[in-house]
């Protein structure tokens, strides 16, 4: 990280204003920026999550936000689920914990709502999470600089107490209405895998998946890809996954990456990676690092065109 970023995040952290960095966020207090070159993450702790990534500058990026839960704070005692958007980490399989206690579709409170502890490290802007009772696993996401118009972040679980337990890394971005969206396909076998709901439109082109949002279509489905694409009217985004270790079975039914549509009223896609399974016990843990990259839309160039450019230059 150069000096000058840490400055930004500094005076982030510290209340204080700088250029582009606002003491409040769309009601939310206290927000960080960080900022590398071409490229800013906005982040909010008392969220536990990343609620935009945009150009210095912009007031609009690429990560979808509920517009009726602006300004809100987390709702660990709500009984369905509260979506606010922007990119947070969840820990799989799904299975684990895809039920409440009334039989509910809900995430882990510690993993999806939470306040996050946020300070400034040599490296960039460190999150930590308190420890999940169901796991056992406390998370941490480092966010930094990396390169030209990328941020880093890196998402690690420590498991911290309890009983060894099957666990990987998710992380779930949620982003705006798409021209398209895209991944590579399964070298080998069907080329996607399907998750759940009425798929349909999906287009599968020499080795990459094409797909795009329908009014009417809540559905998911997933490849053994690594990387995956956005293409809006006015910018494109990246996600380059890598795990922490080098081999091992991904536990998303196989699925590295996952590519999911909202029906509307909330007009939103996801793009998904996930890490290798690991059996953790106290003291050990696992991590997977995703890379953003965000550009503009080039004029002229089909949405297609430019997702499998984006994917090609992951390779």
């Amino acid at each position: 990280m150069t000096r000058r970023a840490a400055c930004v995040l500094l005076l982030a952290l510290a209340g204080c204003t700088a250029p582009e960095s606002p003491t409040n966020y769309r009601g939310w207090a206290n927000p960080a920026i960080v900022r590398g070159d071409g490229i800013e993450a906005v982040v909010i702790p008392s969220l536990g999550r990343i609620m935009d990534l945009r150009r210095p500058g912009e007031k609009e990026g690429v990560l979808w936000q509920n517009p009726d839960l602006r300004g809100e704070a987390v709702r660990p005692e709500a009984e369905t689920w509260t979506n606010f958007g922007g990119d947070k980490t969840w820990p799989a399989p799904e299975s684990r914990w895809m039920k409440s206690a009334a039989g509910k579709w809900m995430p882990p409170k510690v993993f999806d709502q939470s306040r996050l502890t946020a300070r400034l490290t040599a490296e960039g802007l460190l999150l930590e999470s308190p420890v999940d009772a169901l796991s056992g696993v406390r998370f941490t996401r480092l966010i930094r600089p990396a390169g030209r118009r990328t941020l880093a972040v890196t998402t690690t679980y420590t498991k911290v107490q309890g009983d060894p337990i099957q666990i990987a890394v998710w992380v779930v971005t949620q982003l705006a209405e798409p021209r398209v969206i895209a991944t590579t396909a399964n070298p080998v076998g069907n080329p996607v895998n399907l998750g759940f709901g009425k798929v349909k439109g999906v287009e599968i082109e020499q080795g990459v998946v094409f797909w795009k949002r329908f009014p009417d279509v809540c559905a998911k489905l997933g490849t053994t890809g690594r990387a995956l694409a956005w293409v809006g009217d006015r910018h494109t985004l990246l996600i380059t996954s890598v795990p922490g270790e080098p081999t091992g079975v991904f536990a998303g039914e196989g699925n590295s990456a996952e590519l999911y549509v909202n029906p509307d009223p909330l007009p939103y896609v996801e793009l998904e990676t996930l890490g290798h399974l690991r059996t953790l016990r106290v003291g050990e843990s696992t991590a997977c690092t995703n890379f953003y990259r965000l550009d503009e839309t080039r004029e002229g160039e089909a949405p297609k065109a430019a997702a499998r450019r984006l994917l090609e230059s992951a390779r």
